[in-house]
């Protein structure tokens, strides 16, 4: 990328992370980068078409973060982990998300996924397309992985409830900082919490994949009588 276009996309996300898309002009950011008004229109066309390539440049980072820290194997080769393995990968992954969502430094993406979720835009669907929906699917596809025994809709609300987990500390940062009292979150804070987030989730995951079972094995009358439950399709992308 040449570095005209590293400017704006650098001065962009500095000002729609600041003001919002909405009070965010394409003069603003060509003066923040330093360039003139038809360079930024020439690179990007539209103050949209920057946000939309800003969100992507951020989305690009944390896909390859999540790469090089091991936050999700590739599709071949999950179906050869271990129960040990899937904990491990499921607990980094947590982690890698905090540490984009509340830093250090300051989170660029954090802020700008808050902003598109409390006050959307068009880019929305984007957002949702290339990055929420896969994510929650490679996140499913690990729990699915973890307990076989779940259905769709369970591997579903449990994946709700760790990608919730998250984001909490992103999106009620000022009032999870009242209770802490606190003015900005300490340095470890990240890898403590992603730790905790962790050994939460397995805990309710083990206790759901056992009532699961359970409920499958009363189920299993020798009459057969209804149908049996739908299995997760998660699983097939494992």
């Amino acid at each position: 990328m040449n570095g005209t276009k590293q400017r704006l996309l650098a001065a962009a996300g500095e000002l729609f992370a600041g003001r919002g898309f909405a009070a965010t002009t394409m003069r603003e950011i060509a003066d923040r980068a330093g360039v003139n008004l038809a360079a930024a229109n020439y690179h990007f066309g539209s103050k949209k078409d920057l946000y939309i390539a800003v969100l992507r440049d951020q989305f690009a980072m944390i896909r390859q973060e999540l790469d090089r820290r091991g936050g999700m194997p590739p599709p071949g080769a999950r179906h050869r982990l271990s129960r040990a393995d899937l904990e491990a990968t499921l607990a980094r992954r947590c982690r890698i998300l905090l540490d984009f969502v509340l830093g250090p430094p300051p989170s660029l993406h954090g802020v700008l996924m808050q902003r598109e979720f409390t006050d959307p835009t068009e880019a929305l669907p984007v957002v949702l397309d290339e990055f929420v929906r896969p994510m929650f699917q490679e996140m499913a596809a690990i729990i699915a992985r973890m307990e076989p025994s779940l259905d769709a809709e369970a591997v579903r609300r449990c994946t709700f409830s760790c990608v919730g987990q998250v984001v909490f500390f992103r999106f009620a940062m000022p009032a999870v900082l009242g209770v802490l009292g606190a003015e900005a979150y300490p340095p470890d804070f990240a890898a403590r919490t992603a730790e905790h987030i962790g050994e939460f989730s397995l805990g309710g995951l083990a206790r759901i994949g056992r009532r699961s079972r359970t409920e499958r094995q009363g189920h299993a009358a020798p009459s057969r009588r209804g149908r049996p439950r739908k299995q997760v399709s998660y699983a097939a992308q494992s």
